[in-house]
């Protein structure tokens, strides 16, 4: 399959199809994104697959607890982490620390294929140590080693 990049057209499909995996495997309302929301994402230059795209969708759905729009998506995209707007940060601090982790436990993940046993080792960590963690921050190790 193409990258994102490759498929502009097909990106709001996709992102709507993602947030219906993540709505339903946390049992959460079902989330409409925002017209503006799916240009953003359109217009962002995709360096990944469509794995990168599903983790950016379920990061809006974790950060934001109403219709996802423009100002989300600039939240959660690569390199537009950092507020220099001045203004509020989204989700409480919790909120965000947990989804740094989320983030750094990711990409440990993908840089040992997606291996518990050898993530959890490079990383000085007990292997039941990373399950649970994993289990905390709502990843998903089955569909994360399944993802394109």
């Amino acid at each position: 399959m193409p990258p994102p990049r490759e498929r502009i057209h097909d990106i709001a499909l996709l992102a709507e199809h993602f947030a219906g995996i993540v709505v339903e495997q946390n049992g959460w309302k079902p989330r409409a994104f925002a017209p503006d929301a799916l240009q953003e994402l359109a217009r962002y230059a995709w360096a990944g697959n469509v794995r990168e795209l599903r983790n950016i969708v379920e990061r809006l759905l974790l950060l934001t607890g109403r219709r996802d729009r423009r100002c989300d998506v600039r939240q959660v995209l690569p390199g537009r982490r950092a507020n220099t707007s001045g203004e509020a940060g989204s989700g409480t601090l919790a909120d965000r620390v947990a989804m740094f982790e989320r983030d750094v436990v990711l990409q440990e993940l993908a840089a040992h294929g997606h291996r518990v046993a050898e993530t959890a080792r490079a990383r000085g960590l007990e292997r039941s140590h990373l399950y649970k963690k994993c289990q905390q921050l709502g990843i998903d190790l089955k569909t994360e080693r399944t993802q394109p």
